[in-house]
């Protein structure tokens, strides 16, 4: 497996961003005060837009990058009791990582499953990326791949805008601190084979992943 901070391009290619499509960034908040520099009242992050460089009033002091300059949290990757490997804290975090992959076309995108579920790729981690694109993360991804699911998850995906481009962070739904198990929903879809029983122990645990259906999918 490989571990990558950005997105290979399979069959998608990136669009170049024209002046009159940027999102400028007017806020101010942090012209005098790094600490303050586009953080919760910026009206990009109020959008889920990330800033771009020369086109933000923070300048420098922006903190409204983070997919761009990849200011990943600090976590630690481990090895859980039955559920595979798993990814911990290792400090009190709002943003995790970025959920990278193989960015393949929805019709790339299902013989890939496909190939997988012949060959019985039992870890397959398969994401939406928009209407038309699915990130691949199962041969080359970030570490977001080893977050594992919960029916009771600390963090959730959430699509930003960068660059005028979709993209998918991991971020905390609530307090995280230091030396706890990240986990998010994978809201998984199975259609047709044997269910896959969920191990996340949560009280409200639907005991099956993709309980609603059965078999492999993307989704």
């Amino acid at each position: 497996l490989l571990n990558f901070n950005w997105n290979v391009l399979m069959s998608y290619r990136h669009k170049k961003l024209k002046e009159e499509d940027v999102v400028v960034c007017e806020c101010k908040y942090g012209v005098n005060d790094p600490e303050t520099a586009c953080g919760e009242r910026c009206l990009n992050v109020l959008t889920s837009t990330e800033c771009t460089l020369g086109y933000c009033q923070s300048g420098e002091n922006c903190r409204n990058q983070r997919f761009q300059k990849c200011e990943y949290a600090k976590t630690k990757l481990f090895r859980t009791s039955g559920r595979g490997w798993g990814i911990l804290a290792d400090e009190n975090i709002k943003f995790i990582m970025e959920y990278c992959g193989e960015v393949l076309s929805s019709e790339v995108a299902k013989k890939r499953c496909l190939a997988y579920e012949a060959h019985k790729v039992k870890d397959a981690y398969i994401m939406s990326l928009n209407a038309n694109f699915f990130i691949d993360a199962t041969k080359k991804g970030s570490l977001a791949r080893f977050i594992n699911h919960s029916c009771q998850p600390n963090c959730e995906t959430r699509k930003w805008i960068v660059l005028g481009e979709t993209r998918v962070g991991i971020f905390a739904k609530r307090d995280i601190s230091v030396g706890m198990e990240l986990s998010y929903n994978y809201n998984f879809e199975w259609s047709g084979g044997a269910p896959v029983r969920c191990l996340c122990g949560a009280a409200n645990c639907s005991l099956f992943l993709g309980a609603k259906s059965q078999g492999f999918k993307v989704t």
